[in-house]
Formats: structure tokens, sequence, C-alpha cells
């Protein structure tokens, strides 16, 4: 069953619009699904403690300031995190806060390190050049086309 049509701005209550302020600018862009969702989070919202509200109200800030591009990889990103096997997720936590931890130098080195950092298993350790002759077909690698030797002065005909 398909969710009803999320109304446009003009069409939410006064509350709605108060709570959802912060996506005024782009609500009628968005997505029908998109709409649903932070329809549902509306109703919510008075039963959330303050500083749920808090919370819910800098994602609204901060999702309608990023680039659609930027706000994609963030869903991306987050997709991501999400199927990390929970016994994982506290040591991602921990890399996470030693990277904040760097000085804002540290951290620029060590993006241009992973930048310039071969991917994985290309490295020189491992990586080798593939031989030429892998590159053509084995049925051909034996097989020599006999050069064809033209005379240009044939006076046979």
């Amino acid at each position: 069953m398909a969710a009803p049509n999320a109304p446009r701005w003009s069409g939410l209550s006064r509350e709605q619009q108060q709570i959802l302020e912060p996506l005024r600018s782009e609500w009628n862009a968005m997505a029908q699904t998109r709409r649903q969702k932070w329809l549902g989070i509306a109703e919510r919202y008075p039963d959330l403690s303050v500083a749920e509200q808090a919370r819910v109200t800098a994602r609204m800030q901060a999702g309608g300031e990023l680039a659609p591009e930027l706000r994609r990889n963030a869903r991306d990103q987050s997709k991501r995190l999400q199927k990390v096997p929970p016994d994982q997720r506290p040591a991602l936590g921990e890399r996470w806060k030693t990277y904040e931890s760097l000085s804002d130098e540290e951290k620029l080195r060590l993006r241009a390190r992973l930048r310039t950092q071969p991917k994985i298993g290309l490295n020189s350790d491992t990586y080798k050049p593939i031989p030429a002759e892998w590159l053509t077909p084995p049925y051909l690698r034996q097989q020599r086309v006999p050069k064809l030797s033209v005379s240009h002065n044939d006076n046979s005909r």
C-alpha cells in the first residue's frame, strides 16, 4: 500500500510548520517518502525530551544546509555504518574519537597520505605488472601470422 501524499508546505498545520521550519525552503522539492518521514517525526516531536527535540532540530538544520550530493553521501555513509556488525561498532567509535583528537594539521597529513596510498592489493609489495603475453587470448598465443611479402615490381601479369 502506497503512503498518502504528503502536503506541500502551505498544506501543513501551523504546529507542523513550526516544528519543521528548518526544512521550509526545501519542503516542496522533497520526495514524498522523505516528507512522510518528517511528518512522522513532527507527530512524535511533542512527546520527545528537550534533548531529543534539540537533536532533531539540529539534524533538520544540518540536513537543510547540505548540498543534495553531500546529503546523499551522508545517507550512504549512514547505511554502510548500519551494516557494521554490532560487536565491531565500539572499535569504530574509538577510531573516530582518535581521529577527532588529532590536530587539523595531522588530519590533513592523514588525508593526503590516504589519497596517495595505493588501493588495497595494488601496493608496491604485492603488485606485479601483468605480462603482455597474458593479454593475448590463449588460442592466439602460439599462432603467428605470416608476413605477406608484396612485391611492387610484379610484372607477371
